[in-house]
């Protein structure tokens, strides 16, 4: 059973989520909520794109839920935990000089390394996707049209679900088709791999995307990784205490790798993470 489910409280030593899209109606900012309740971290890792700053320009939109969130994340940080700040596409405001929040780091890059001293490069994705950089207009584009989509499938799944059908999410389907594209032309997932070995990484956490992925090479040597998002799943990823990543999607982990083979022996011996 999910710790969650029955009320316990996770120590854990790390949090990785991004794509929250505070700002568009249909972000699961009350499941992500829900899940932070669920663990106590000491570090939190924000991998890009929680404020939605293209929804909230051309349409404010913010509940008391976010506030919420928002508090929720403060807290933690009153409580101990380190939280870092990769902006993404959504939020490159932030990439901006800006006021700093007590508590919180933000930088384009982060490396984080794990209990065996190998390390990972945290970014949100969007400076390594070539459609993003070279076509911005077309990105925006894209996404109002996203936001079309999503808000069509999230009336139907209410109507379907009067007369006691699944839900349907084709929103889903025409992101990942639209993202597959995204990778072919622009080489996304070995872009960013390659970078990431380039700074002597073990592998790479990142978002954007919206497809959580946790998977290492043929070889094992390379860790690739990316947290999902909370608007059609809600994904996150893990460290545990042992230095097991674990890939959670609503609640339920679907994949796990073990980055430790002696984790009693190294605990606590893990640096600062690297700003980049």
């Amino acid at each position: 059973m999910d710790h969650q489910a029955n009320g316990t409280i996770e120590t854990v030593r790390t949090i990785f989520i991004s794509d929250q899209h505070l700002g568009f109606r249909f972000s699961r900012a009350e499941a992500c909520l829900n899940f932070l309740k669920g663990y106590r971290a000491e570090r939190l890792y924000l991998v890009g794109d929680f404020l939605d700053g293209w929804r909230l320009k051309n349409h404010w939109h913010w509940p008391e839920v976010y506030n919420e969130l928002v508090d929720h994340i403060l807290g933690m940080i009153r409580s101990g935990t380190q939280v870092f700040y990769t902006p993404g596409n959504h939020d490159d405001f932030l990439r901006q000089p800006h006021p700093a929040v007590d508590g919180v780091e933000v930088a384009d890059e982060f490396e984080h390394d794990l209990l065996d001293g190998s390390r990972l490069l945290i970014t949100h994705g969007d400076l390594f996707d070539s459609v993003e950089k070279k076509y911005h207009r077309l990105s925006r584009f894209g996404s109002s049209v996203y936001d079309g989509i999503t808000r069509v499938n999230f009336f139907t799944n209410k109507l379907i679900a009067t007369v006691g059908l699944n839900e349907v999410n084709y929103c889903f389907a025409a992101k990942r088709w639209s993202k597959k594209i995204v990778g072919a032309v622009g080489g996304f997932e070995s872009t960013l791999t390659q970078h990431a070995r380039n700074r002597e990484c073990r592998g790479v956490v990142c978002g954007h995307i919206h497809r959580p992925t946790l998977k290492q090479s043929e070889d094992d040597s390379f860790i690739y990784c990316n947290t999902g998002d909370w608007v059609e799943n809600s994904s996150a990823v893990i460290e545990t205490l042992a230095g097991v990543l674990i890939l959670k999607n609503h609640g339920n982990a679907i994949a796990s790798i073990a980055t430790c083979s002696d984790s009693a022996s190294l605990a606590g011996t893990a640096k600062e993470p690297a700003r980049v």
